[in-house]
């Protein structure tokens, strides 16, 4: 990976030595004798340090890291994690739960309604009529009357439930799509805090690692400043860049943390996590990127977000004709049955009917006709939808494409920065081994190295997050594969 490689490349480890020649004393606290050989790559102990808990040195008073306990997080664990657990993704499946009772809701208008009724009255007393020659007087009102009723209707002919049950199916594909894209943009936020959250920790480990370089330098600058080999200007100097290389650990530790705690606020988890860099060395260019004609031909048949607003149409037209269709009559079947346990004079105590039941409505007071109108409306505002949203699509696959062509050019001419910083350093230590050339000179090639690296690790990190752009505008960023709209 290009960010491992900046990482075990160019800062000098130590500060150049000082020779042992007469009238040079050296100090116990003289640095080490260094060689031309680059930084090695980290340690697992000293990548973790990046992110380790700070403690106090007890000897020099600098604060240094100690060995941070958590578990790596992959980026494949990330992705995965936050398509389980993501706190927004898991409201966008529950709203789509909710819109699949859409279709349930439209034909429940065309299936059958039955209800049932039924009454209890205490009556003051109860009330008969006896007739000449009947064998038993005729109640006509008990003291405690009971009467129920069953009623059942049944849609034969309503023109307007058919749009409706049309439109609700695509009020359900909507639906889906919307969640879909929100999945895909929550795992697009995931990556790129991921990426981002990477790129922090590997600059901790750089700074961490200019920092042993500038207090390389303060040690042999101490020495030879008690040898009478410098001027304590130079102590001076090492002494600042030694502290402001210490300021540039926290700064970069606390962003660190910072990145980590918005990725852990994605997965829905606790910040108990260190994050690994991703198994691949950069994110693949899709294949489709190549012309920007078919970029965006991709981008408008793959987003879900058009396939949307292309459904929003059809709702609108849906919307229309289910107005229309109000202008013709409804025909119901109906059905009755009512019982009571009072006879009354025709001695029978239940009753049916069945019919048919025919409604038009012939005037609304012009309700159908602005409905019309508003359906109209609708449409327009739909297709205007529509338009801005390819026009919008199409500007961030082209925008996407020049920015990953800028970034692309960005890491080449940071990289040969890199090279150019590394090679003047090494001119400048065996300069300054020769006596050719001052204790500031080689400060300040160094720092110019170290300016170039961040900036490598830094344009490494926007090649990848432009890479992941580019698929996310065209619709092709599904890292599971998880899709949420039915096949």
């Amino acid at each position: 990976m290009l960010i491992r490689a900046l990482l075990s490349s160019v800062l000098l480890t130590q500060a150049p030595s000082v020779s042992a020649t007469p009238g040079r004393v050296l100090t116990s606290q003289s640095a080490p004798a260094t060689t031309d050989a680059p930084m090695q790559e980290p340690t697992p102990q000293a990548a973790s340090s990046a992110s380790g808990v700070l403690k106090q040195d007890s000897s020099t008073g600098a604060t240094v890291p100690t060995a941070s306990a958590f578990p790596l997080l992959t980026f494949e664990e990330a992705i995965a994690l936050a398509e389980k657990q993501n706190p927004g993704l898991d409201a966008a499946r529950a709203r789509l739960q909710q819109s699949r009772e859409l279709g349930n809701k439209a034909w429940s208008g065309y299936l059958p309604s039955i209800t049932a009724n039924g009454s209890y009255i205490r009556n003051p007393e109860e009330l008969t009529f006896s007739l000449p020659g009947a064998p038993a007087p005729i109640t006509l009102q008990k003291q405690h009357q009971l009467s129920g009723q069953l009623s059942a209707r049944q849609a034969v002919l309503v023109p307007s439930l058919w749009p409706a049950i049309q439109n609700a199916y695509l009020g359900e594909r909507v639906a889906a799509l919307t969640a879909e894209n929100t999945r895909r943009e929550t795992l697009f936020a995931v990556a790129q805090a991921y990426l981002g959250a990477a790129s922090l920790r590997e600059s901790v480990a750089v700074q961490e690692q200019l920092l042993e370089v500038r207090r390389g330098f303060e040690r042999d600058a101490e020495a030879r400043f008690e040898a009478g080999d410098v001027e304590r200007l130079a102590l001076l100097r090492a002494t600042l860049d030694r502290k402001q290389a210490e300021q540039e650990v926290v700064r970069s530790r606390n962003a660190y943390a910072t990145a980590k705690s918005a990725l852990a606020a994605l997965l829905g988890r606790p910040v108990d996590f260190e994050v690994a860099p991703p198994q691949v060395a950069t994110v693949a260019v899709p294949p489709e990127a190549g012309d920007v004609s078919t970029a965006e031909k991709t981008a408008l048949d793959r987003r879900p977000d058009a396939a949307s607003a292309r459904l929003n149409v059809d709702l609108a037209r849906g919307g229309r004709r289910e107005v229309l269709a109000e202008y013709l009559p409804n025909l119901y079947a109906t059905g009755n049955y009512s019982t009571t346990n009072t006879a009354g004079l025709t001695g029978v105590s239940s009753t049916w009917t069945v019919g048919l039941a025919l409604s038009w409505t012939l005037f609304d007071g012009g309700l159908r006709e602005a409905n019309l109108r508003e359906s109209s409306g609708k449409i327009a505002e739909a297709n205007a939808n529509l338009r801005g949203a390819e026009e919008k699509i199409r500007d961030e696959v082209r925008k996407a494409r020049g920015e990953l062509g800028s970034a692309e050019a960005n890491l080449s001419t940071a990289e040969e920065r890199v090279k150019l910083a590394w090679e003047s350093a090494r001119l400048a230590k065996q300069s300054f081994d020769a006596g050719a050339s001052t204790y500031l000179q080689v400060t300040d090639v160094n720092a110019t190295l170290a300016s170039a690296q961040m900036s490598a690790v830094a344009e490494a990190l926007n090649v990848q997050l432009s890479r992941l752009a580019l698929a996310r505008a065209m619709g092709l960023f599904d890292p599971t594969g998880n899709s949420l709209v039915p096949r």
